[in-house]
């Protein structure tokens, strides 16, 4: 579905070689996920597989066709993209229905009255989500993880093929994060997406991702099988000091063996 080809991409302002040669498939409805340190290229990779940052080397082929000669809003329209500056966005008086509605025309805000099917579309979306009765109130009263659900609602509405998450746990305390992830899990299965969740947290990888793709100073550290690649001497080997994982209930958990409590 999407194939990125000896991918680089070098910012000439700074000088900086964001992401070096980086080569990724992601198939028909794969759940992978976007793992690193903080800085090693996380965002700026989901960027290109998005079309939002264009490569300074390399090819990226989305759903059959080269980027090159092709509108790129057009591959846009079949990838739902959530990142965190997005919520920021909105004017907190903007009705739920329309964030959500606007997801159609890459928006924000509404140019004219939906019609009635979007309006069907987004009240079903905001009912998966818990928010079916809410679709008047207002996003400036939103916590943050009624936001990100919010936003993933935005995502998909126009029934793309794959979802791009960039840390849509980021800030959520506990229960919120756990409501998120239980509700990217349903929506992931009921839409029959490919994702892509991005994080530096095992704690939020659940059994739904069966794919792993760890990048390190922009480079693939590691790509594959969720399993194989959440071993302690793997991160250990990325984070360079001894590294401890668990997998409980299907769920990673990592501390570090040379922590003094």
């Amino acid at each position: 579905m999407i194939r990125l080809d000896d991918i680089s991409l070098y910012f000439y302002g700074s000088g900086r070689m964001v992401l070096d040669g980086i080569t990724w498939t992601i198939g028909e409805r794969e759940r992978w996920v976007l793992y690193g340190k903080n800085g090693s290229g996380k965002t700026r990779l989901l960027e290109v597989v998005a079309g939002y940052q264009f490569p300074s080397r390399g090819e990226v082929r989305r759903f059959g066709r080269s980027s090159t000669g092709c509108d790129v809003r057009d591959m846009r329209r079949r990838i739902g993209y959530v990142g965190t500056p997005l919520a920021e966005l909105f004017n907190g008086n903007e009705s739920l229905r329309d964030v959500v509605i606007s997801g159609l025309y890459a928006s924000i805000g509404l140019f004219r009255e939906p019609g009635g099917g979007e309006v069907r579309r987004a009240h079903d979306l905001m009912d998966a989500i818990g928010l079916g009765d809410r679709g008047s109130d207002r996003f400036g009263v939103l916590s943050d993880g009624e936001r990100q659900k919010l936003l993933m609602a935005r995502a998909l509405i126009g029934r793309p093929d794959i979802l791009l998450l960039d840390e849509p746990a980021r800030g959520l305390d506990l229960p919120s994060r756990e409501d998120l992830l239980d509700t990217l899990s349903f929506l992931a299965k009921e839409n029959g997406l490919a994702l892509v969740y991005v994080t530096h947290h095992t704690e939020e990888i659940t059994p739904l991702f069966e794919k792993l793709f760890i990048i390190e100073r922009g480079r693939c550290f590691y790509s594959g099988a969720v399993e194989e690649g959440f071993t302690s001497g793997n991160l250990g080997k990325l984070f360079g000091r001894g590294v401890v994982v668990e997998k409980r209930g299907g769920r990673y958990y990592t501390i570090l063996k040379d922590v003094a409590w």
